[in-house]
């Protein structure tokens, strides 16, 4: 592993390896931004917090009296996710005490469980491979995927800075950075807007998936990073002017006070697990999510306490999903790794989904969270969501191309799981699902007798890159004119509900092109930075492609700490 010219972990706070994972042992990796440096820099008064009040920018009982701090450090993480990048690129810049605090006990969160790729425009790699891409075309594509509700300033630091991370981590750790090759994988998500790119955005480790986490979670154990597992911040600390000074928590079911001399970095991801934000602010329900299930919204609130401002609330990392029956349309999102859909099954030649009404609504190829935003429909007839619940239907042929595996199933001699319907006739179907029995025949004919032809005239399905790309993931009839599309038309028949979800939600705190969060009166908070699923995003939202929910938060940490300690 390299070092950098700042000596990296020789300070007076170094730990050893035991001492970097105080109260956890090694956490488990699962299975599988307008801004001033004052933001982040030192308070004035520089001791233990007093005042506050309405001056503060919002109640805080910490603030109305001194506080007797437990810890002391330059840099304070909150969260294990994508903020532990602001850890790494501050230690490794030369603060000299940084800690991270994770609420669970598992390192990484949601991250650890992800495909372990980071969404970075002008990517050294994929250049290397042919990319051919440009700032012009970098901005004008995230621009357009956020639709008039990203920040432009950050969206330009964004691309200006995200190969920068990934070049900093390999010249000083000796990370191998590996982009994807062309035709395989995820890759850009609006085609044809332009600055879209096939391939070349996606960087990973050589390692793949929580490999990432498993390196970043040595790499700073190596640097003297410390780590407190299964601590929850409770409380932002401000100080007389309304700048953030550290943190109240709690450890082990004691309170711990740890005090930030340079800043506190928010990385508390999303709001899934949070029914009341979750009814107070999405757009559309959700019912499944593979989020982390600490992933309660424990940033908004703290820094909704203190005066911070929301936006993008109603926004998430849209990932549809199977459910089992039967289907409450006021159930509360429940956390599940398996039944969430990245597209394998659902871009598959041989399915389609169809609604209530017996039609499909959308290019099921399409990428997840494109997808998922399908399901936004409001029909005025019902009243109701027009696309949910929806139907998923494949025939045996799919099936057995598949290698006789549905989600839930290990192994194909495994019994088919309760979430699917097995049926001999779409009528069947309809009956058990209550729907339209005459317009699901009516519209599956016509579906067959387009796709023996390799076409969709409707929805298009497979004239797109990311939409063969996607549907290669299941290995159905090579030959097919239509690598994505085949008829669905031998029984047995198989089908299940299918549902929008998430992957996390990605609105919260505002922040600039800093990474520093902003008040309602837009002005920056001092001390306090925002990063990944816990903040407003820079992007309206809107999931640019494979990697961009890591990429924003790990792109952001590394802005906001080298504008925090003065390089940037």
């Amino acid at each position: 592993m390299g070092t950098n010219e700042h000596d990296l972990g020789k300070d007076e706070h170094e730990l050893d390896r035991r001492g970097f994972l105080r109260g956890a042992g090694l956490a488990g990796l699962g299975a599988l931004g307008l801004g001033v440096l004052s933001a982040c820099s030192p308070p004035a008064s520089g001791g233990e917090a007093t005042g506050g009040g309405s001056d503060a920018g919002g109640a805080n009982d910490a603030g109305d009296t001194d506080v007797a701090w437990d810890e002391e450090v330059d840099v304070l993480v909150v969260g294990s996710g994508t903020a532990a990048f602001a850890a790494l690129v501050a230690k490794g810049n030369g603060a000299a005490r940084v800690m991270v605090i994770e609420k669970s006990d598992m390192w990484g969160g949601t991250s650890a469980t992800s495909g372990g790729t980071l969404w970075i425009p002008l990517f050294f790699a994929g250049q290397d491979a042919g990319m051919a891409d440009t700032r012009e075309d970098a901005v004008e594509y995230m621009r357009l995927c956020a639709d008039g509700r990203g920040n432009d300033a950050a969206i330009e630091a964004y691309v200006d800075n995200a190969n920068a991370l990934c070049e900093w981590t390999r010249d000083t750790y000796d990370w191998d950075w590996v982009t994807d090759t062309p035709g395989a994988g995820f890759k850009d998500y609006y085609e044809p807007f332009t600055g879209f790119r096939a391939q070349g955005r996606q960087a990973s480790l050589g390692n793949g998936g929580a490999g990432m986490w498993a390196s970043l979670q040595e790499v700073l154990g190596d640097i003297g990073v410390e780590v407190l597992m299964e601590t929850a911040a409770t409380e932002l600390v401000v100080d007389e002017s309304g700048a953030v000074i550290g943190v109240q928590a709690e450890s082990a079911g004691a309170p711990l006070a740890i005090k930030a001399n340079t800043c506190v970095v928010l990385g508390t991801g999303g709001f899934d697990h949070n029914p009341e934000l979750v009814h107070a602010f999405q757009s559309i329900p959700i019912y499944v999510t593979n989020a982390a299930v600490g992933n309660t919204g424990d940033a908004h609130l703290m820094g909704n306490a203190i005066g911070a401002a929301l936006g993008n609330m109603d926004t998430n990392w849209g990932l549809p999903s199977f459910l089992p029956e039967p289907f409450d349309a006021h159930a509360d999102a429940f956390f599940d790794i398996s039944l969430p859909d990245w597209g394998i099954y659902r871009a598959g030649a041989g399915s389609l989904i169809v609604n209530q009404s017996g039609r499909r609504f959308a290019n099921e190829s399409s990428a997840y969270a494109v997808f998922n935003r399908a399901f936004g429909n409001y029909s005025t007839e019902t009243p109701g969501w027009a696309n949910t619940p929806a139907v998923w239907i494949c025939d045996s042929n799919y099936f057995a191309s598949g290698g006789n595996m549905l989600p839930g199933m290990s192994a194909p001699e495994d019994p088919l799981p309760a979430t699917f319907f097995t049926a001999d006739s779409l009528a069947e179907i309809a009956e058990h699902f209550d729907i339209d029995a005459a317009a699901l025949e009516a519209e599956v004919a016509a579906f067959n007798t387009n796709a023996e032809q390799g076409t969709d005239p409707v929805f298009h399905r497979g004239e797109k890159s990311v939409d063969r790309c996607i549907g290669a993931y299941h290995p159905y009839l090579s030959e097919l004119a239509n690598p994505v599309l085949a008829p669905v038309a031998t029984a047995p028949f198989y089908a299940a509900l299918y549902v929008p979800g998430t992957c996390g939600t990605n609105g919260g705190l505002k922040i600039n092109e800093h990474a520093q969060v902003l008040d309602t009166n837009g002005e920056v908070i001092p001390g306090l930075l925002a990063v990944g699923n816990c903040t407003a995003g820079i992007t309206g939202g809107q999931y640019c492609g494979a990697g961009m929910t890591l990429g924003s938060g790990a792109v952001m940490s590394y802005i906001g700490i080298r504008k925090a300690l003065g390089i940037a």
